[in-house]
């Protein structure tokens, strides 16, 4: 029964991971400790197994002209791999209590801004997902955020997608489908760059990992074939809420403890 529902809840959260550009560490965090009552620590070891998992799924199933940015998504990553390393020595000796609040504060900074950067510049033409006629800008913010992204994805063990989207999508003026397709491919290396520190600390459990990780790339391939058939407003109405609901809840277990 345990097993089963670790399936469900990994390919609940790939799912919602490929569509959001998140890695569904965001959502396997919150799951894991308030669903399954496990160590923060263990749940963020987890996590980190299953974003690999979500970028690996997306991968494989990602259609022609609906990719990754490449080269933006290694310019970006050099910065973010550094900072989940950094994040990922510093975990260890972060309470739990600390790390659920970081949580929460961050999720609500990104969700916050890029609920304010859709409104404040309304267009009388519809937003596309996709497009190839961009160019990135504010290259100096974007780095500087993807590296604080990469020290809470070592952290946290969520990826540091949701922040990655909303830097690149409210940012740097990137595409909202080429944002996700990005962060989608850039989680998977964030999430490698920092999880053996967390397996050397003995907070990845094969019997919890394995079972997560199969539902995470099931539910991560299903995740992006659906993405083509969605509109903007509605994948960006759905990253905002879901990163205020589960920042409220990772808030509370916080300051509750």
């Amino acid at each position: 029964m345990l097993f089963a529902a670790l399936i469900a809840t990994g390919a609940a959260a790939g799912a919602l991971g490929a569509v959001l550009g998140l890695g569904g560490g965001v959502f396997l965090v919150p799951a894991l400790t308030l669903l399954f009552h496990l160590p923060m620590h263990t749940a963020v070891g987890t996590s980190l197994v299953g974003v690999i998992a979500t970028s690996a799924g997306v991968a494989s199933v990602t259609a022609p002209g609906r990719g990754a940015d490449v080269r933006l998504a290694l310019r970006l990553e050099v910065v973010t791999a550094a900072g989940a390393i950094l994040g990922s020595l510093l975990a260890g000796a972060v309470s739990h209590q600390a790390l659920s609040v970081v949580f929460a504060l961050v999720v609500f900074v990104a969700g916050g801004y890029t609920l304010y950067k859709a409104y404040r510049s309304p267009s009388g033409e519809p937003e596309r997902l996709y497009a190839t006629d961009y160019r990135p800008r504010h290259w100096p913010a974007g780095l500087s955020i993807a590296s604080l992204a990469g020290g809470v994805s070592g952290l946290l063990g969520v990826g540091g997608g949701f922040i990655k989207v909303p830097v690149m999508y409210a940012v740097m003026e990137v595409p909202l489908g080429v944002a996700t397709a990005t962060s989608n491919f850039m989680v998977g290396i964030t999430a490698a760059a920092s999880v053996f520190v967390y397996y050397g600390r003995g907070d990845v459990r094969p019997m919890v990992v394995i079972p997560t990780a199969l539902g995470v790339f099931a539910g991560s391939m299903l995740g992006v074939k659906s993405l083509a058939r969605l509109r903007v407003a509605w994948v960006r109405t759905a990253l905002v809420a879901l990163l205020f609901f589960l920042g409220i809840q990772m808030l509370l277990r916080g300051v509750g403890r």
